[in-house]
């Protein structure tokens, strides 16, 4: 049996939640105190990654961009890669469901022995409508969702940090497709990575496989726990052993303590913790 119990302190924005397992059921306590401030710097929204393209002369052309392209991504006698801006592959060797408000950006093949493809698209919808929309369709198709991979980093992280969810064709082998969701920072669409690779040895699905068999350690009970829109995280960390983990970070935000504490309450019931009055 397990306990656990976690203490929320926001003090000027520092959150900080300390987890300990001793063998008893979850117990989660939360105790907030924290003063707004309200940094005018950070509702500036930061500038779009851009790449700007110099012509040398009129005869500048679309096709050459894309052989400079091609090359840039590839080396001699290694692998073969086909672009396609805007469309997807028009070979794709399985199904992979597209959801119908998508907008695809763009999509490339790699090819050796076998094939590792990736689509670009801009997704209307939250990275969680996103995630529940592939497993809804890739588990009526038969693929099974590979249970027991955790990102190295638990506890309280960057809005910024994808939602990732990879899929095996079978248990413990390939296909793989992995569903990489990155949230814009505003009122974007989310920006969507598809990853197909065709290996039915692909390691990476008989990993998760072992992982999946592994011995729990504390910071796998921690949810990955994501400050609200707009908010400025900076700083922060954590760490651990098997019987104990803590997770800290500073946070800038608009909202009252009220709010904040809400925020993260609803994303630890929804990772199956409860709240104890």
């Amino acid at each position: 049996m397990k306990k656990l119990s976690v203490i929320c302190l926001l003090v000027v924005g520092i959150i900080l939640i300390s987890g300990c397992i001793d063998g008893e059921k979850t117990n989660s306590k939360t105790s907030t105190s924290s003063q707004s401030s309200i940094n005018e710097t950070s509702k500036e929204t930061s500038a779009s990654p851009s790449i700007s393209i110099s012509s040398p002369s009129d005869n500048y052309s679309s096709a050459e961009l894309l052989i400079f392209i091609e090359r840039m991504f590839t080396y001699p006698r290694i692998m073969n890669i086909s672009l396609f801006p805007g469309e997807l592959p028009g070979d794709l060797p399985v199904m992979v469901p597209i959801p119908e408000d998508a907008v695809v950006i763009g999509s490339s093949v790699y090819s050796d022995k076998y094939q590792q493809i990736q689509i670009i698209l801009d997704v209307p919808k939250d990275p969680s409508e996103i995630s529940d929309f592939y497993k809804n369709n890739l588990e009526k198709a038969g693929w099974n969702e590979s249970e027991g991979f955790y990102p190295e980093e638990r506890g309280f992280t960057s809005f910024y940090m994808p939602e990732s969810t990879i899929f095996c064709r079978s248990e413990g082998k390939g296909p793989s497709l992995t569903i990489t969701s990155y949230a814009s920072n505003g009122d974007g669409p989310t920006d969507v990575r598809l990853n197909l690779d065709t290996n039915p040895r692909n390691p990476i699905c008989s990993i998760l496989s072992e992982r999946h068999q592994g011995i729990s350690r504390a910071e796998d009970v921690i949810p990955i726990l994501k400050p609200p829109k707009g908010a400025q995280q900076r700083g922060g960390g954590g760490g651990g052993g098997d019987d104990q983990y803590n997770s800290e970070a500073t946070l800038e935000t608009e909202l009252s303590v009220f709010e904040l504490e809400d925020h993260y309450q609803n994303q630890l019931v929804e990772a199956g913790w409860e709240l104890k009055e």
